[in-house]
């Protein structure tokens, strides 16, 4: 199934308000979250909110969709989290939240226009992070940014969910800038270039942009054997498919298997150009592995011959 998160982010959540008119302009109610003051929580009304637990989709526009209804409900001490990776408490109650565009381009319009386009990168870096509590962190964060109340409007690194927030955006930002350079592609049967990778964070989507650039009218595909998420390019466009993470190779020496040369050009092309560019008398094979982590060499052919 195609995905329409492949784009980089600001192209692509940009342009889903390019041709629309907003509720207001419309003539609908004033609850576009460019107004703090209508989504800010009343006092008084967050007392029977802080067993409520909001479960998303597990997509971005899914959480989204559940911080536009946390602020629609005005249920300020409401737990946001992704159903498929929380569990409750026996004092809590989840309510399921379906997946609304409309509503995650209202919220994610909103972020933008309050905190710019360096703060709304950041958020998105942060919830692909998968962190354990990032998306209660991130609610945390939005709250505060549409606070009228609070001049910092969710910057404020001394703030425990800030810092959370922030860290977990520069580790996603880190890992998928060390992937631009550990991308090993073969050769299918039809032509077309795939590689397979294992990173701890879901940083599929952050790789297109740099590939698509550098291999322009090729078709290629970046599989992640941990989620089971293809990232296929046919030449022109960007896609996201779903496969079954057991399908995939394990390791380098499965995905060379896969290709039609039995001689394994692709695989020694890759040994060669390490062995050409490394100068024996300067390993330092610690310097090596705080690099080039070792939980990464399973797909890389040079470490694994």
């Amino acid at each position: 199934m195609n995905s329409p998160l492949v784009e980089p982010l600001d192209k692509r959540f940009l342009s889903l308000s390019k041709g629309r008119t907003s509720p207001v302009e419309a003539g609908g109610p004033p609850s576009t979250l460019g107004s703090a003051e209508t989504f800010a929580p009343r006092e008084g009304e967050t007392s029977l909110a802080r067993s409520i637990v909001l479960h998303h989709d597990g997509s971005f526009e899914g959480f989204l969709t559940a911080v536009f209804e946390a602020f629609r409900l005005r249920l300020a001490q409401v737990r946001v989290a992704s159903a498929t990776r929380d569990a409750p408490t026996m004092f809590e109650s989840p309510r399921s939240v379906a997946t609304n565009s409309d509503h995650a381009r209202r919220v994610w319009n909103g972020v933008i226009a309050r905190g710019g386009r360096e703060i709304a990168a950041m958020y998105r870096s942060a919830f692909i992070s998968e962190d354990p509590g990032i998306d209660d962190a991130l609610w945390l964060c939005l709250r505060d940014l549409f606070s009228p109340h609070d001049r910092s409007r969710g910057r404020n690194l001394l703030e425990s969910h800030v810092h959370a927030v922030r860290a977990s955006a520069q580790r996603t930002c880190g890992e998928a800038h060390l992937f631009l350079g550990m991308v090993r592609f073969q050769e299918a049967p039809d032509g077309t270039l795939y590689a397979v990778i294992s990173p701890e964070h879901d940083i599929i989507e952050l790789l297109g942009p740099h590939f698509s650039a550098r291999l322009p009218g090729q078709p290629w595909m970046i599989a992640d054997s941990r989620r089971g998420r293809v990232l296929h390019h046919d030449g022109s466009c960007l896609h996201v498919l779903a496969c079954d993470p057991a399908q995939l190779p394990r390791d380098a020496r499965e995905t060379a298997r896969l290709t039609p040369d039995s001689e394994g050009r692709w695989r020694d092309l890759w040994t060669t150009f390490y062995d050409s560019v490394n100068i024996p008398e300067r390993r330092n094979p610690r310097q090596l592995a705080r690099m080039l982590p070792r939980k990464y060499w399973r797909h890389l052919p040079e470490r694994t011959r």
